[in-house]
């Protein structure tokens, strides 16, 4: 316990240098890592055990992929497909394209989601006469909501699932119904109090849009093949990679559900794999070990366990003031600080709190706090990496979305959200299913 001041102070100013946005938050987390090494709070050894290679292993499989689908086009083309189908109507655009977000972003990062379709929302914004910012903020918080659906949509999910031991199916069942209605709630809200900016502002020409041809956006069709095939196969095999070693008896983990695809595909795509491998956000790879074991070391001197006791002391007879607490907790604290480390944080957490009895089951602390970190990054602009995307390019572009049209918008929004979360959550809590 001798080295809990030193772990604490350099945990803080590890955590006030990624929120300053000062320091490369990849830089500071290694940093924090190295010094925790330096004034031996633990070997180089020792730290490497908290590293959730897991973790690693899948986010870096699902990157190859989605950098492979990227890069082919994929993204600009749906997006145009459905435009096209939905007649260039600014009322339709607005109500399917977060939906579209939503769905993706359950599948892969919500970053390249939102890169894309911030971009391509701003072109279509253009030429239909109409206010860009509403729409690429709601599809930025249906993107986050339908991130919170599966283990993959989202960071949090992702380090929370494999920590604790849950998986795809188990996000889906539980969390995905609750995303649902709380993404159909913030569409619903969002709409109605953006309804008058959906009215062109001058004469839309027709000829203009005519000439947007979707196949222009394929770049190149071999590789969009392969890297839709061999995602359709990540997607069944996290699916499906229990029965597959419970019942083939082959040892399918969830890294390797996402890594054999991707690393077939690349194999298939032959000199074109040189050009994916080096787009591959691995600064993101790179920040979650930093951070692994930055937060590792709150873990190894005791420093998570007291916490957890206090917190389990305080609410030892209320859980639903406890499942809510984290919640609401979670998605407070998601929408002033990146949710990728408090997600961390609150794994050791909630692994410590189960250990004291009297305390409700686990899951429903994972999906609590799951739904609080996802959703609730919503609330601000640097709440989640989404959305510092999404605002960075409308700056880009020309078009200041300013904290106060992003708050106007998120905070209403988010509550009614984290609200309709909190209440499956006590449904789930009151029915024993969780």
């Amino acid at each position: 316990m001798n080295n809990t001041l030193p772990v604490i102070i350099i945990f803080i100013l590890t955590y006030a240098a990624i929120i300053s946005e000062k320091v490369n938050r990849t830089v500071a987390a290694f940093i924090g890592a190295l010094f925790l090494i330096l004034f031996k709070v633990f070997t180089l050894n020792e730290s490497i055990q908290f590293v959730n290679w897991e973790t690693i292993g899948l986010l870096f499989g699902m990157f190859i992929i989605v950098t492979a689908l990227s890069d082919a086009g994929f993204f600009t083309y749906l997006a145009l497909v459905i435009a096209k189908m939905l007649k260039y109507s600014p009322t339709r655009i607005f109500l399917v394209f977060p939906i579209i977000t939503f769905i993706l972003s359950g599948f892969m990062d919500s970053i390249t989601v939102m890169l894309f379709f911030a971009t391509l929302t701003y072109e279509l914004c253009r030429m239909l006469k109409i206010d860009p910012i509403p729409l690429v903020i709601t599809e930025v918080l249906l993107a986050n909501i339908g991130g919170s659906a599966t283990l993959v949509g989202d960071p949090p999910n992702v380090i929370l699932g494999l920590k604790l031991g849950f998986y795809f199916n188990d996000f889906v069942i539980h969390n995905g119904p609750i995303a649902i209605i709380a993404g159909a709630a913030t569409l619903f809200y969002c709409y109605a109090v953006s309804k008058k900016s959906l009215v062109p502002k001058s004469h839309v020409s027709l000829k203009e849009l005519s000439l947007m041809n979707p196949a222009n956006a394929i770049k190149d069709l071999r590789q969009l093949k392969a890297a839709l095939i061999a995602f359709g196969v990540a997607v069944l095999f996290l699916i499906t990679h229990l029965y597959i070693e419970k019942y083939i008896h082959i040892p399918l983990s969830v890294p390797l559900a996402a890594m054999i695809p991707a690393f077939i595909m690349l194999i298939f795509l032959g000199k074109n794999a040189q050009k994916i491998i080096v787009k591959v956000d691995y600064e993101v790879i790179l920040f979650f070990i930093g951070l692994f074991i930055v937060v590792g070391a709150l873990e190894h001197t005791g420093v998570i366990k007291i916490f957890a006791g206090h917190l389990t002391d305080l609410f030892k007879d209320n859980h639903a003031g406890l499942i809510s607490t984290l919640l609401w907790g979670s998605g407070i604290a998601s929408g002033i600080v990146d949710n990728v480390p408090f997600a961390l944080s609150m794994a050791y957490v909630l692994e410590n709190i189960i250990k004291f009895a009297g305390v409700p089951a686990l899951s429903i602390m994972v999906w609590a706090t799951s739904l609080g970190c996802d959703i609730g990054g919503n609330f601000t602009p640097i709440g989640a990496s989404a959305n510092v995307v999404a605002y960075t390019t409308m700056e880009k572009t020309g078009h200041h979305i300013g904290w106060g049209r992003w708050l106007k918008l998120a905070i209403p929004s988010t509550i009614i959200a984290l609200i309709i979360s909190n209440t499956g959550i006590i449904i789930k809590l009151i029915t024993g299913f969780y």
